[in-house]
Order: C-alpha cells, then sequence, then structure tokens
C-alpha cells in the first residue's frame, strides 16, 4: 500500500468542493474507505465507484475475516463476480486502487492494527459507513453492538482522520417506523444511545431480554431501533463536519446498474418473490391498500455517492439526513402481490412444489387459517411420499420457512408511511447542474413497476437460485396447475359433503 499517491489528502481537500462541476472531479484524487464492500449496497457502491471515478486515488474496504477465509480470499472473491466484468474489459488496472483492510465494527478500534489505522487517518477523505447486521430477529446486544456501536467505532475513526471531506452513514428509512410521518430529521429515544450501550455490556441476558420486549412494544424489530441508536450517535459526534444520514426504504434489486435484475440477498422483497415464485407461500398478512416504498439498489447507490458531494456545499456543518425513498406514483402491497404472482407465472422457477398464488389478508385469525389449512395436508401427504421413496421431506419446512419469511415483514407490510424529501429533492436539482448528471439517476417518477417486478424475477432466476431458462420449468408449472385445479374442486366438494351432512 506504500505505493499510494502521497498527494493524496493534499489535492483532495483542498481542490475547491463548492466549484466542482462534476461527480468525477469531486472524488478525483480523493482517497475513499467502505465498510463492507462484499455486501449488497458496499459492493454496488464500489463498483459505481470505479466504473465513474476512475481519478479517485484508493478506495479502502473493510473485510471482516471469516474462520475459513482469509481476508486476501474474499477480496479476490469480491472482485471476481461478474459484476465487475464491464470494468475489467475496459481497464482492469482501476482495480489497483481498491486495498483490502483487516477490519470488524464489531470489534474495539475496528478490529485494525496500528499499521492499518494509521494508513487510513492519512490516506482517507470520504468514508462511508454501510457495515450493518440486517437481520430483524437478532438479539439485542448483537445489533446494539453492531449496529450502534459500531457506527460510534467508524466515528471516532473519522474524527482522527487527518484530511476530511465528507462522512455518509448509510441507515434505514425505517429507522423511526413507529411514526406514521418522518422528517429528515434525527429523532431521540427515551433510553439514550449510551445507556441501551451500558445496559447490553453490564446486564445480564435475562435482564437484557426483558428490556428488549418493552422495546419491542414500540419498534417492530432491534434492527430499526439500533439504527435509530446509530443516528443519534452520528447526529452528537459530527456536529462540526459535513456529514450526512441517507436512509433507503426497502431496498430491492438493480434497475439498470451493474445490470438490470442484479440481486444479492434474500431479504426484503426477495423474501416474499422466492416463495411465492416456489409455490411456497399460501398467504400474506398485510393491508391491501397500504402504499409499498421500495427502491432499486442503483438508485441508493447513486443516492450514496451524490450525499457525499452534496452535503460538502452547505457550510452550517449540521448532519443532514436524506431520506432515500421512492417518489414513484404510489404502488399499493396488492398491487405488488398480484404483479408478483404474474411474473412467477410468466418464469416460473426450477422446481416449484405449487402453483403461483396467494392472497393478502388482514386480518390475523383468517390468515391463520388460511395460510396453513389447505396447504397442510397436501404438504403431509407429499413428505410421506418422498419418506417412502427414501428421499429427505421437505414441504412442511418449506411452508414453515416461507411463513416465517412472512411473519417478520408482517409490521411493514401491514402499516405505510409518508417520508418527507426534501434534502433528496434538493440533491437531485443541484445534481442536474452537474456535467456528469447523466451518470446517476436520482428520480423515479417515471417507474415501471410491472416491468421492474418481471426484471426483479429474472434475477431471483439468474443472481440467487443460478438456474437455466429452460422449458422444463414451464412444463412443470402446466402440471401444477392442473393440479391445483383438482385440489380446489376436491375441496369444495369436501366442504359440500360437510355441509350435507350437518345439515342432513
Amino acid at each position: 500500500m506504500n505505493t499510494i499517491n502521497k498527494e493524496t489528502n493534499e489535492n483532495g481537500i483542498n481542490k475547491g468542493l463548492n466549484e466542482t462541476s462534476s461527480l468525477e472531479e469531486f472524488y478525483a484524487d480523493s482517497g475513499i474507505l467502505v465498510t463492507e464492500a462484499t455486501g449488497f449496497v458496499g459492493k454496488g457502491l464500489l463498483e459505481k465507484l470505479i466504473r465513474i471515478c476512475p481519478r479517485i486515488a484508493a478506495i479502502f474496504i473493510l473485510i471482516r475475516p471469516k474462520t475459513n477465509k482469509t481476508i486476501e480470499q474474499r477480496f479476490k472473491k469480491l472482485i471476481d463476480d461478474p459484476i465487475y466484468d464491464a470494468i475489467k474489459a475496459k481497464n482492469t488496472a482501476l482495480f489497483n486502487r481498491v486495498y483490502p483492510v483487516r477490519g470488524d465494527v464489531s470489534l474495539p478500534d475496528l478490529g485494525l492494527s496500528r499499521e492499518d489505522r494509521n494508513l487510513l487517518l492519512e490516506k482517507v477523505n470520504i468514508v462511508f459507513h454501510v457495515a450493518a447486521t440486517v437481520k430483524f430477529n437478532e438479539p439485542l446486544h448483537v445489533t446494539v453492538n453492531v449496529n450502534t456501536k459500531g457506527t460510534a467505532r467508524v466515528i471516532q475513526l473519522w474524527n482522527e482522520i487527518r484530511h476530511p471531506i465528507s462522512f455518509v452513514h448509510v441507515s434505514t428509512a425505517y429507522s423511526n417506523a413507529n411514526l406514521p410521518e418522518i422528517g429528515e430529521k434525527i429523532y431521540t429515544t427515551s433510553l439514550t444511545p449510551w445507556e441501551v450501550i451500558d445496559i447490553c455490556e453490564k446486564l445480564d441476558n435475562t435482564s437484557i431480554n426483558e428490556i428488549e420486549e418493552k422495546i419491542l412494544k414500540t419498534y417492530p424489530n432491534t434492527y430499526t431501533f439500533s439504527k435509530n441508536l446509530a443516528e443519534q450517535i452520528v447526529a452528537s459526534k459530527c456536529r462540526d463536519l459535513p456529514v450526512a444520514i441517507v436512509r433507503p426504504s426497502i431496498i430491492g434489486a438493480s434497475l439498470e446498474e451493474p445490470c438490470p435484475g442484479w440481486i444479492e440477498n434474500i431479504f426484503a422483497l426477495t423474501s416474499i418473490i422466492l416463495p411465492v415464485g416456489k409455490g411456497c407461500a399460501t398467504a400474506i398478512r398485510g393491508t391491501r391498500d397500504a402504499r409499498l416504498d421500495l427502491v432499486p439498489v442503483d438508485f441508493v447507490v447513486n443516492t450514496i455517492i451524490c450525499t457525499a458531494w452534496h452535503v460538502t456545499l452547505h457550510s452550517d456543518h449540521e448532519v443532514k439526513v436524506y431520506n432515500c425513498t421512492s417518489n414513484a406514483y404510489p404502488f399499493k402491497w396488492d398491487q405488488m402481490k398480484d404483479t408478483i404472482v404474474k411474473c412467477c407465472i410468466e418464469t416460473p422457477l426450477n422446481g416449484t412444489l405449487w402453483y403461483p398464488g396467494c392472497p393478502m389478508i388482514a386480518n390475523r385469525y383468517i390468515y391463520n387459517v388460511r395460510s396453513v389449512i389447505p396447504h397442510i395436508l397436501p404438504a403431509f401427504i407429499m413428505d410421506n411420499f418422498l419418506r417412502l421413496r427414501g428421499s429427505k421431506p421437505i414441504w412442511m419446512q418449506l411452508l414453515k420457512n416461507g411463513n416465517k419469511l412472512f411473519t417478520s415483514l408482517q409490521y411493514f407490510i401491514l402499516h405505510e408511511w409518508t417520508f418527507q424529501r426534501d434534502n433528496c429533492s434538493d440533491l437531485a436539482r443541484k445534481v442536474k447542474m452537474l456535467n456528469d448528471s447523466d451518470v446517476v439517476k436520482l428520480d423515479l417518477r417515471d417507474m415501471d413497476w410491472e416491468k421492474y417486478i418481471a426484471m426483479y424475477q429474472v434475477g431471483i432466476k439468474k443472481f440467487i437460485l443460478k438456474e437455466d431458462f429452460n422449458s422444463i420449468a414451464r412444463q412443470r408449472l402446466s402440471r401444477l396447475f392442473w393440479i391445483h385445479q383438482i385440489t380446489k374442486i376436491c375441496g369444495i366438494m369436501v366442504l359440500l359433503l360437510i355441509i350435507y351432512c350437518i345439515v342432513y
């Protein structure tokens, strides 16, 4: 790493940030730090920075070592991803400016060696803090350590950087999900972040669990609560520097970049499309008329990149919040469900277990009956058939997994929010004045939801399931359609027979 341009910092901090005419010029000669570039958003952010800002001096990526993999192995796997193929085809040398750094936001001092820490303090100008645990069901002490205290550790590093330009913390639009209308400002909690950190560090598990139960009466899960605490820490520790908080809503597959339909994880909307497509979803509990706020990952990446520039234009140095939410025409959950079912039928997945289709039900009791009874008996029969063949029974477990995924998302399907977007709107207006404004898309008003979901379905098939597009899946779906119809007829006949026996 000693070959990094020694003039990076002097050039980066003194180049007249307010006078830059392009994003490429803003990032030229700067040193960047990205936490968790191996994640979905982080990987998209890294790809875009390399592609549109070739004059960046260095991009340091914090990589957490794993038991069976070194950071070098994880880095190689990262840059070998096909999403970087287009960049490699044009200029492989650009990757020589990307440096893996061994670190972990869950550890004291980020788990950095003294040498690496000093290097980052000297060479980094812009920090993108993306790292977080996004699991909704994590215990409170885990999410607080990673999402809240981890943010405090990154900020501590940021505050010691020799030549800072800007810091962008990626949060979530649902960090204040207990409020129906969410402004672009920081909201406090009854317990301060440091009080919660002390509780998690000093109390026993039983006491922590009791406090977690009280918190979950207000917040939908520990993830959103811990992100709220992290925002408060950012606001309290970074008042006099150009710092921003970007709050994406539900992040979905890419719209255009690095390629249409690119998706890497089974979270958010993907965790609905996949069970529906596989025929594991029997019903979705949610409010049919509730608005859905979904943003493609490349829209989020563009907002993050532009925010680092935009926040340097403001002399008040207050922490600015950007609600990175959709300004597309409203799309309701029931419309989304119908579109998902339609796309799952048009582009079937391999190994589909049942014909796709599931109602959206708001009532808890009706949902419990509708989500269990129609498929429990067929699943039970199929599992016993598999046992007789000497195969592993899978149907009941798949049904349980599908219902478990939906349960974790119920709060977000049952509710809707109004997000203020003044800062994001100002960002979009100012970016239009840059010479290279065409390289970032910050407006979703022309969004075609049906086309997007169809592309999303193809992305799941290609990037997550690694399936080929062949006629076998369509033939299987055709057979399942008739089995589904016969099952419905038999069910109606049984119901009529029961009614007849009761009446007569």
